[in-house]
């Protein structure tokens, strides 16, 4: 009888385990088993070690470990404008200007400096809504840091006037002209990241994404829908961000918005909508029973609470069944460490309050199943990849009380020990291994600069 250990690569022992499976374990001395890719034991530490020996064996030292945080919806390409909206004030100059003005190599910067911050901040993977001009320039920063990605075709929509007449101060003439010009050329672009699913575990993966907010025709609808289906990957789009126009809009039709998205089948486990900040009561039974993924991005909705014609349901939604992933949008005002803070104060605000495993499992399993990827990725079990955050025991939010709050909503007061992606170490001691922090800073400031200029923002 043989009773040797099997054989993993990586053994993560001594942590306090945060599951987010089902039963939301919490294993208070726990153990993680990794081969190639994929986890392949989850269990107390003398029980796990006693089955395995690694070729590297990592201590967690009584840390806190758990599943990689994943940014449902970011504007990637726009993180370097964080702090450009008060150089606009008074000015002609709108966010369409900047964006128009942005090259490949600012989106690359823009990316990089973003995927910096992410590491620092517990995080292993973002979605992109269709933001980026050049997909390739952020496609090659998952190889630069090991990051998870996906991403959608740029812009898709056919009646991009609409966006400026609702949100004038999102767009300019030379933003729009880089959006397809009718609707042929919105279907033609339509599924051009799709190639990317072909690479076997690749970083990269592709999705069908509209920019949405009534920037797209029935007819470019049904097809993306189509195509989406087809690829057997995720449909999203922007809905519900301005809930001012949505309640006009249900004025007139005489019907809710998300019964008119059901009529027209757009309501499924495949679907993903973005913002959604005027749902109903009979809104959220329809969203819950189809299991319509709603993506939450929590500053975005209070900034919109403050027209007055928001009407929020984000925790209900998500204790009724809808999968809920919270993102940061464009983090102009808060770093992505925070963004379970932001999202209590939200819900505060609305007169709810979610309990941390909720918030915790919005920012891992829940976001997964936003970008169709819950089967692979957003919590410790056995199967799934090795997407795991390791952080150290002398981090001051870890006092061991609610450590799903410590992880999850309380910030960080430093960066984790240790990160993994896909089974490979990515993040060590505080540091990416795989670029160096300062150069990317440089980059990202030197791209700042030209964009100012070219914006006419410099002084």
């Amino acid at each position: 009888m043989n009773n040797e250990p099997d054989a993993c690569d990586v053994l993560v022992h001594s942590g306090r385990l945060l599951t987010v499976d089902r039963e939301d374990r919490i294993v208070a001395d726990g153990a993680i088993a990794v081969t190639g890719n994929r986890i392949v034991a989850v269990g107390p530490t003398p029980e796990v070690r006693a089955r395995y020996r690694a070729h590297e064996t990592i201590d967690a030292a009584g840390g806190i470990v758990h599943p990689g945080f994943i940014d449902a919806h970011i504007h990637i390409s726009q993180y370097t404008s964080r702090c450009v909206l008060p150089l606009m004030a008074g000015t002609s100059v709108t966010m369409g200007d900047w964006k128009a003005a942005l090259t490949p190599e600012d989106e690359h910067a823009s990316a990089q400096l973003a995927a910096v911050d992410y590491l620092r901040s517990g995080y292993t993977a973002f979605v992109d809504p269709g933001t980026i001009f050049e997909p390739d320039a952020v496609a090659s920063v998952a190889g630069e840091t090991g990051l998870r990605i996906w991403l959608t075709d740029p812009y898709v929509g056919d009646m991009a006037h609409v966006l400026g007449s609702h949100e004038p101060d999102l767009v300019s003439a030379t933003f729009l002209g880089r959006w397809p010009k009718n609707t042929d050329e919105a279907l033609r672009r339509t599924g051009g990241q799709l190639y990317r699913n072909d690479i076997s575990d690749g970083l990269v993966r592709g999705f069908i994404g509209l920019y949405g907010a009534a920037t797209a025709s029935p007819e470019l609808t049904r097809h993306a829908l189509a195509v989406a289906r087809q690829a057997g990957v995720q449909f999203q789009e922007h809905r519900g961000y301005n809930p001012q126009v949505v309640r006009e809009e249900e004025r007139a039709a005489g019907a809710s918005a998300v019964q008119r998205l059901f009529d027209a089948g757009l309501l499924g486990p495949g679907t993903s909508f973005t913002h959604m900040n005027a749902v109903s009561a009979d809104d959220v039974r329809l969203l819950a029973e189809t299991r319509t993924a709603i993506i939450w991005c929590p500053f975005a909705q209070l900034r919109a609470m403050g027209t007055g014609f928001a009407e929020p349901r984000m925790v209900e939604l998500s204790r009724k069944g809808a999968p809920v992933g919270l993102a940061t949008d464009i983090p102009r005002t808060v770093a992505f460490d925070a963004l379970g803070s932001l999202a209590v104060a939200n819900a505060a605000a609305c007169g709810s309050f979610p309990n941390s495993h909720e918030i915790l499992r919005m920012r891992t399993v829940s976001a997964a199943a936003t970008i169709g990827a819950a089967s692979d990725l957003g919590s410790i079990e056995v199967g799934k990849k090795a997407d795991l955050v390791v952080r150290g025991p002398s981090a001051l939010e870890f006092l061991g009380t609610d450590v799903a709050a410590e992880a999850a909503v309380l910030g960080v007061s430093e960066p984790p020990a240790l990160t993994l992606i896909n089974g490979k170490i990515v993040f060590r001691t505080g540091r990416p291994l795989r670029l160096e922090p300062e150069v990317v800073a440089a980059k990202g400031r030197a791209s700042v600069k030209g964009l100012l200029a070219r914006t006419g923002l410099a002084g």
